[in-house]
């Protein structure tokens, strides 16, 4: 019970050490585009840790698509990778990505500057952005919590 208990733990500490080490390594990244596009940086953080597998993801490493945005890419004409999945010449074109796409939503212009980072995950995920959306804006929520 005691191995169980620290397994456990270790996975919970790794989990959340990963998530810091993502949060801290793009937030001024979110932080410069959150206020451009006035979308809450913490979500910004929050879907693309989700998205990308906290930017260890096949489409994060190889396609720089940290937002599992579906779109064309070219690397299935060589073979090399077969995906459904957008590529980004930059995980900063990643970013940009996601941003405009939010932007060009109908829900934008009623949440723009809007801090609230629950009002614009479950708008974000009612669009259509996730398969199952109560759980996907759930997750986000939690996520969010943790950004500093």
């Amino acid at each position: 019970m005691k191995m169980l208990f620290c397994i456990i733990l270790s996975i919970l500490f790794f989990s959340l050490s990963s998530q810091t080490d993502y949060f801290n390594k793009y937030k001024p990244l979110a932080d410069s585009l959150g206020d451009k596009y006035g979308v809450p940086p913490c979500l910004i953080l929050s879907v693309a840790f989700l998205e990308s597998g906290s930017g260890k993801s096949k489409v994060a490493t190889i396609l720089n698509n940290h937002f599992g945005i579906v779109g064309k890419n070219n690397l299935d004409k060589n073979g090399s990778f077969k995906s459904k999945y957008k590529y980004f010449s930059s995980i900063l074109d990643s970013y940009i990505g996601f941003c405009k796409l939010v932007a060009s939503k109908t829900y934008y212009s009623s949440l723009k500057g809007d801090k609230s980072v629950d009002k614009w995950a479950i708008a974000i995920a009612s669009k259509g952005y996730a398969e199952n959306a109560n759980r996907w804006s759930s997750h986000i929520i939690k996520l969010a919590k943790q950004c500093k």
